[in-house]
């Protein structure tokens, strides 16, 4: 995300994903004296508005499929606190997560209460000549701290390169991202284990006539866990660390000015250099939507079929449905609706099994009923299906994660990127597998400045 909703003064668009808006501030409506998130020139967008409600309605949020190329709408600098001639900067100070876990182990028989907080810093620098030349760097810092359990704390960094030149006809890109973190991946490991995941992609987009057009990408990524990370007695680095190679080739149909339908393929080769009977092949063939900023939709979303081939013969393949939802909706002036996830196989810790399923639902709504002040509720849900083993025996088991949040926020001088906020959390996890079942209350508040 190159700025939060939140770092943007009252009556500037928000956009998730890497999205920044070049609308101008806005004044309190009359009438229902209402705080709006944006005034933004009204792109009707009928046909694709409908498709994208479509979209949220059948998909199953789960993990990231598709790739995510730079928004060519994004402008952040029209929103960068400072700019002097081409060159913009954006730092972003946050004390977040400030409060009391009470299951910082998420153990269901032992539960252990901690007080945690993390403290980041985030320096967005870029330089840009006009529309067709942009280059970013975007730098992440955070200290994440435990008064008690010290094995916990851990400092986490992330640092981004991203490089487009944009016009009309044609408009490559180039990305690296490498990130170093503790913090835990995903919902089935509850270890804060330390990993790097350096990742590199390219691409381009080509247009031709008659709206249509033709883009086409490429992304390396890796993922190391340090040698001596283990859950449960599993060695972590021995059963996920991967060097995932993805190719795709897709074509656009542009539907309005911010909108275009898309069909696509990927090509995915992952290969895990300690576990190489999970290495294999697989084909992802998709269609959906694309909205660019500045339109009441903003986001992805699709829905396609993937064949998994592993190299050594007899090991299990996924082959379904998937789906890949990242949508942000604006149904009025002062709600913002947030709609992420999907439905794709993954890895499990666990040496046994090839491929789990992974699928899920998340939404979060924002209310900024006054200029001050904000009410946000969340919830989303998680469910990983295990199968069938490496030597085809069924062993089949469901775990059901779900977490529900209100929070609330006060913006400091009305707005300016400074907001104080209060967020408590619900999460329970219900598990047949011995050990795996919690439950936890989170209450925590956050502070975020922007200068």
């Amino acid at each position: 995300m190159v700025s939060s909703w939140f770092d943007r003064p009252l009556g500037a668009r928000d956009h998730t994903s890497a999205r920044a808006t070049h609308q101008r501030e806005n004044a309190v409506t009359d009438g229902a004296k209402l705080y709006p998130f944006f005034e933004a020139p009204q792109v009707r967008m009928s046909r694709a508005g409908t498709l994208a409600v479509a979209m949220l309605l059948i998909a199953i949020p789960a993990t990231a499929q598709t790739f995510r190329p730079p928004d060519p709408a994004n402008r952040p600098w029209t929103t960068a606190k400072m700019n002097i001639g081409p060159i913009y900067f954006a730092p972003t100070f946050e004390l977040s997560g400030v409060g009391v876990d009470n299951n910082v182990f998420n153990d269901e028989q032992d539960p252990k209460d901690d007080i945690t907080g993390t403290l980041g810093m985030r320096s967005l620098i870029g330089i840009h000549f006009g529309e067709p030349f942009v280059l970013q760097i975007t730098q992440n810092n955070t200290y994440h701290y435990y008064r008690r359990y010290r094995s916990e704390r851990s400092i986490d960094s992330g640092l981004n390169f991203t490089l487009e030149f944009r016009t009309k006809f044609f408009r490559p890109w180039a990305r690296w991202n490498r990130v170093k973190t503790s913090q835990r991946l995903g919902f089935e490991i509850d270890e804060r284990a330390e990993r790097k995941t350096p990742t590199f992609d390219f691409g381009a987009d080509i247009n031709a006539a008659f709206r249509l057009g033709v883009s086409v990408a490429a992304r390396r990524n890796r993922l190391r866990f340090k040698d001596t990370e283990a859950y449960k007695g599993q060695n972590l680095s021995e059963t996920l660390d991967q060097v995932n190679d993805a190719y795709q080739g897709l074509i656009r149909y542009q539907v309005t000015e911010l909108s275009e339908l898309i069909a696509g393929a990927d090509y995915t080769r992952d290969r895990f250099p300690k576990s190489p009977d999970r290495n294999n092949d697989s084909r992802y063939f998709y269609g959906g939507l694309r909205i660019k900023t500045g339109a009441t939709f903003t986001g992805t979303a699709t829905v396609g079929y993937r064949q998994q081939d592993h190299v050594k013969a007899g090991v299990p393949d996924f082959k379904g449905v998937t789906a890949d939802v990242d949508m942000s909706v604006t149904p009025s002036e002062a709600f913002k609706l947030d709609v992420q996830g999907g439905r794709d196989m993954g890895y499990s810790y666990i040496e046994a099994y090839p491929f789990i399923v992974e699928q899920g639902a998340g939404a979060t709504l924002t209310n900024r009923f006054a200029e001050h002040f904000d009410v946000v509720l969340s919830a989303r849900g998680r469910w990983l299906k295990y199968d069938e083993t490496m030597t085809g025996a069924k062993l089949p088991y469901t775990e059901r994660t779900v977490v529900l949040g209100l929070g609330s926020g006060y913006f400091v001088g009305g707005g300016t990127g400074t907001r104080l906020g209060l967020l408590y959390e619900r999460w329970q996890r219900v598990s047949p597998a011995d050990g795996r079942s919690f439950h936890d209350n989170r209450i925590s508040s956050n502070y975020r400045f922007s200068f």
